[in-house]
């Protein structure tokens, strides 16, 4: 029930789809269609960000400038695709991430915001990103070619979890008797890719594939520092907030095996 409720914000464009063109022939889908199911591997590798967080509460003017520098990582790969004509394809796509962390560089903020180019700050941030798209897809060959490269595009939907700030910075900010939360909010965005299929053989409904898979999404993150021992129930717990704009743009090398089948 997780990974579908995961699914739920681009189902609801695909079920259109769906809906559309089944049920009108305007596409002249008279025969079989066409379905890939693909399923593997990845390798992520996100850039990193310089974010300047700023007070939530106006109280004080103040902020500061760190970096969130996500560690490449691992994770595993599904989608499916429908075929509804040649050359063409709507793809439903889901990558399923791993703990993104990063322990390297100098320090971890920097009060200047105005300090952009001149210091590497430690990512102060651990988070899994689980990404869904819906891409439109083009094969450019003939389909009877056992090599099938294509081009794709599209929107993605990416859902930040195992959120909070790394251990190292908890344990920094204890030693000030504070302690730490972070937070990202999911986050629509659009995605890329390239890749290719190699049929196994003209009768044979398996296939390799490999694909390189881009995705943006710039989302709100939010840290926000707490006294570490609570206080009394009448004041706030909030110590200070803090939030700022960061992008998450990844690429994705996907290896999968495919299986092609009709109806």
């Amino acid at each position: 029930m997780k990974r579908m409720f995961k699914f739920a914000p681009v189902l609801a464009p695909l079920a259109l789809a769906f809906s559309s063109t089944v049920s009108a022939n305007g596409l002249g889908l008279t025969g079989p269609q066409d379905f890939i199911v693909r399923a593997g591997g990845y390798y992520i590798s996100a850039g990193d960000d310089k974010v300047s967080f700023v007070d939530d509460t106006f109280e004080n003017f103040d902020g500061f400038r760190s970096t969130v520098d996500p560690g490449s990582e691992w994770g595993w790969y599904l989608n499916l695709e429908w075929q509804p004509i040649e050359h063409w394809g709507i793809e439903l796509g889901y990558m399923d991430g791993d703990n993104h962390t990063s322990t390297h560089a100098d320090d971890f903020f920097s009060l200047d915001l105005d300090d952009l180019e001149d210091v590497e700050y430690r990512d102060v941030a651990r988070f899994d990103a689980d990404i869904t798209t819906l891409s439109l897809k083009f094969y450019p060959l003939d389909e009877s070619c056992l090599v099938q490269p294509y081009v794709g595009g599209g929107i993605s939907y990416t859902h930040f979890g195992e959120r909070g700030p790394n251990n190292i910075v908890q344990d920094d900010l204890a030693e000030f008797g504070l302690r730490g939360d972070f937070d990202l909010g999911s986050s629509w965005g659009y995605t890329w890719q390239a890749g290719v299929d190699f049929n196994f053989g003209h009768d044979s409904a398996w296939l390799l594939n490999f694909a390189a898979v881009y995705t943006r999404a710039t989302t709100d993150m939010r840290l926000q520092l707490f006294d570490d021992v609570p206080p009394p129930a009448d004041v706030e717990p909030i110590f200070e907030s803090y939030s700022g704009d960061y992008i998450y743009d990844p690429w994705m090398l996907n290896l999968s095996v495919g299986y092609k089948f009709s109806f």
